[in-house]
C-alpha cells in the first residue's frame, strides 16, 4: 500500500510541472496569434491594396451643387499569409470573416458629403491567403464641373478613395477589373460613356505625410439635343426674322418686325430660363442668347437711322446700307459665335 503511495505522488509530482506551462504556452500563443491578425499583414513592407468602385446606378444628380448621389459596390483585394490554409484539410475553398476578426484596410472616400450608408459587408479568403473585401454602399459625393460649355459639355463625376495610415504602411492600386457600371445604370439628361480609375498620392501640409489615394472617374456626355431644337433654332428663327428690315422701306413694318423679334426673345427667355443652369459665369447659350439680344437692339437701332436718313432725303445712302447689312449683319452674326465657340473651348 506504502508503494502504491509513493507511485501515485511521483506521478503527479512529475506531471504537472511538465504540463501546466504546456497548457500556459498554448494560451499564450493563442493571445498571441490574435493579436498579431488584429495588426497589417506586413509590418515592414506596405500593404497593397487594389481598389474598385462599380457603379450600380445614380439617385441624385444636381450640376449646381455640383453634387451627385449614387449607389454601388467598393471592392478592396489584399494579402495575408496568416489567413492562408490548405482545402483539404478544412474541405472547403474559402473562409468568411466578420468585420473585427481579421485585419482590414483603415480607408474612407474623401469627397463625400456624409458618412455613407452600408447595406452589406462580406469578407471572404482564398486558401493563398487573398482577402476580398465586398460592401454596397450609397453616398452622396462631391466632384467639381464646369459648365462653361453647357448644353455641349461633359463632366467627370470623381469617387475618390483615401487610406487614412500614411503611404508608408498602405498603397493602394486600382483594379481596372472591378471598375464600372451596371449595364442599366442610368443618368437623366446624360449619356454615361466610360470609365478610368487611377492612383495617386496626396501630400499633407499640415501632417507632413503622404497618402495613397484611389481615384474613379465616370465621364458623362450631356445630352444637348433638346437644347439645339428647342432653344437654339428657335431664337436663330427669331434673329433671321428680324434681318427682314434689310428689304423693307416701311418704316412702320420695320418697327414692327424690331419690336416684334426683341419681344418674343425676351417673351422666350423666360421660357426657358428655368432650364439653365444658374452659375455665375457665362455659359455657350448663356452666351448665344446674349448675342441674339445684341444683334436684335442693332436692328431696331439700324430702323430708327434709315427712317432718318429718309426723312434727310439721302435714299442713296440708306439703300446703299441696306445692300451692305444684308450679308454683313448675318456676316458679323456668324464670327460672333465661331468666337463664343472658341472661348467656350479654351
Amino acid at each position: 500500500m506504502h508503494q502504491k503511495i509513493v507511485c501515485l505522488f511521483t506521478f503527479f509530482s512529475l506531471y504537472l510541472p511538465i504540463n501546466v506551462p504546456k497548457v500556459i504556452a498554448q494560451e499564450v500563443s493563442q493571445q498571441e496569434t490574435t493579436y498579431q491578425i488584429s495588426q497589417r499583414p506586413d509590418t515592414d513592407n506596405p500593404t497593397e491594396v487594389a481598389v474598385g468602385v462599380y457603379l450600380i446606378d445614380f439617385d441624385t444628380f444636381d450640376e449646381i451643387d455640383e453634387s451627385f448621389k449614387l449607389n454601388g459596390y467598393l471592392f478592396l483585394t489584399w494579402q495575408d499569409q496568416r489567413l492562408a490554409f490548405n482545402p483539404s484539410q478544412t474541405a472547403v475553398n474559402s473562409k468568411t470573416y466578420n468585420i473585427g476578426e481579421i485585419w482590414t484596410p483603415n480607408i474612407k472616400f474623401l469627397n463625400i458629403e456624409s458618412v455613407r450608408e452600408t447595406a452589406y459587408i462580406l469578407l471572404k479568403v482564398e486558401p493563398d491567403g487573398t482577402v476580398h473585401y465586398k460592401e454596397r454602399f450609397t453616398g452622396q459625393f462631391n466632384s467639381e464641373m464646369n459648365l462653361q460649355r453647357f448644353p455641349f459639355d461633359r463632366q467627370k463625376l470623381r469617387v475618390i478613395v483615401e487610406a487614412l495610415d500614411n503611404i508608408e504602411n498602405i498603397v493602394l492600386l486600382a483594379d481596372n477589373s472591378k471598375t464600372g457600371a451596371a449595364k442599366d445604370a442610368f443618368l437623366t439628361g446624360w449619356r454615361i460613356r466610360d470609365f478610368q480609375a487611377f492612383p495617386r498620392v496626396r501630400v499633407s501640409e499640415v501632417e507632413e505625410e503622404s497618402f495613397s489615394e484611389y481615384v474613379s472617374e465616370i465621364n458623362i456626355l450631356r445630352y444637348h439635343n433638346p437644347y439645339i431644337w428647342n432653344v437654339f433654332l428657335p431664337l436663330l428663327f427669331i434673329i433671321i426674322v428680324s434681318w427682314t428690315v434689310f428689304w423693307s422701306r416701311s418704316f412702320e413694318s420695320n418697327t414692327v418686325i424690331a419690336t416684334s423679334s426683341l419681344v418674343s426673345a425676351i417673351a422666350f427667355n423666360i421660357v426657358v430660363v428655368e432650364e439653365l443652369p444658374k452659375v455665375s459665369y457665362l455659359t455657350f447659350i448663356n452666351g448665344f442668347i446674349l448675342i441674339v439680344y445684341v444683334f436684335i437692339c442693332l436692328v431696331i437701332i439700324y430702323t430708327v437711322v434709315k427712317h432718318w436718313l429718309d426723312l434727310e432725303k439721302k435714299k442713296e445712302l440708306s439703300l446703299k446700307i441696306d445692300r451692305t447689312a444684308r450679308w454683313l449683319v448675318p456676316a458679323v452674326f456668324g464670327v460672333s459665335n465661331i468666337i463664343l465657340i472658341a472661348a467656350s473651348l479654351l
